[in-house]
C-alpha cells in the first residue's frame, strides 16, 4: 500500500494499534475469551504499529499480514527497531490460522504478549514522531 500522506496514515495505524492492544490489556485475565482471539488483537497491534512506522517514512508494503515480510522491510530500510521486534513472527500464526483450528493452538502467554505488545507499539510511536 503506498502511503499518500506517510505521518498521517502511521498516526492512523498507532490509533488502531492501541485499539488492539486495549482488546488485549482488558480481557487479558478472562478466561472465558480464548486465546485465538487475544491473539489475534495482539498479532494486529505489533502488524499496525511495524506498518506504521514503514508509512511514516512512505515504505510501500503492499496488503500483507505478515510479520516476517515487515520486519523485512524495516531491515531493508535500515530502520533501527529493538532486537525484540524479531520475535513478532511469532505471532503470525495468530492473524488467521490459529483462529480457525482450535486444536492446533498452542496456549498464549497472555501477560507477556502484552508486554511485547507495549514494547514495540512505544517503538513505534517513538519513531513515527522523530
Amino acid at each position: 500500500m503506498p502511503p499518500r500522506d506517510g505521518r498521517d496514515l502511521a498516526r492512523r495505524l498507532l490509533r488502531r494499534a492501541a485499539a488492539d492492544a486495549a482488546l488485549v490489556r482488558h480481557v487479558g485475565d478472562n478466561a472465558d475469551i480464548a486465546d485465538a482471539i487475544v491473539g489475534f488483537h495482539a498479532q494486529q497491534a505489533v502488524e499496525k504499529s511495524i506498518k506504521a512506522v514503514l508509512a511514516s517514512r512512505e515504505i510501500e508494503y503492499g496488503k500483507t499480514h505478515q510479520l516476517h515480510f515487515l520486519i523485512r522491510l524495516l531491515e531493508e530500510h535500515e530502520i533501527d527497531a529493538p532486537t525484540s521486534v524479531l520475535d513478532a513472527v511469532e505471532l503470525n500464526p495468530w492473524a488467521v490460522e490459529f483462529r480457525y483450528e482450535e486444536d492446533d493452538e498452542p496456549p498464549l502467554d497472555r501477560r507477556a504478549t502484552l508486554a511485547f505488545i507495549e514494547e514495540i507499539r512505544a517503538w513505534a510511536g517513538a519513531a513515527v514522531e522523530r
